[in-house]
């Protein structure tokens, strides 16, 4: 069962990298798009140097977003994977407080130990 639920963490972290990759390309596109734009109402070559560097300064965040997410989807299998490690050892939830309930008879009256 260990393996399937390995398998599954890697397949959830793929999944959720691929969504960032894709997150990420579409702001650059996004980012791209509105260079474009404020390059075609610029008066002076100042105004389309600032629409290039902000959408140099927008792609740079979005990578940096991807990079944020894998690292962050990283950490997430990797706490996945210490919990299922643990509760291959015996312990099904962490939060989990079990408790044991265990009956001893009294010694009867009068007559100690």
């Amino acid at each position: 069962m260990q393996p399937v639920k390995n398998a599954a963490a890697a397949a959830k972290e793929k999944m959720s990298n691929a969504a960032a990759t894709t997150k990420e390309k579409l702001d650059k596109t996004k980012a791209s798009a509105e260079e474009k734009m404020h390059k075609s109402t610029a008066h002076s070559k100042g105004e389309r140097e600032i629409a290039h560097q902000e959408k140099e300064a927008k792609e740079a965040e979005a990578e940096m977003r991807k990079h944020s997410a894998k690292a962050e989807n990283k950490i997430q299998r990797e706490e996945e994977k210490h919990l299922h490690h643990r509760a291959g050892a015996g312990i099904m939830n962490p939060t989990h407080t079990a408790t044991h309930t265990t009956t001893t008879t009294a010694p009867p009256p009068g007559k100690y130990i």
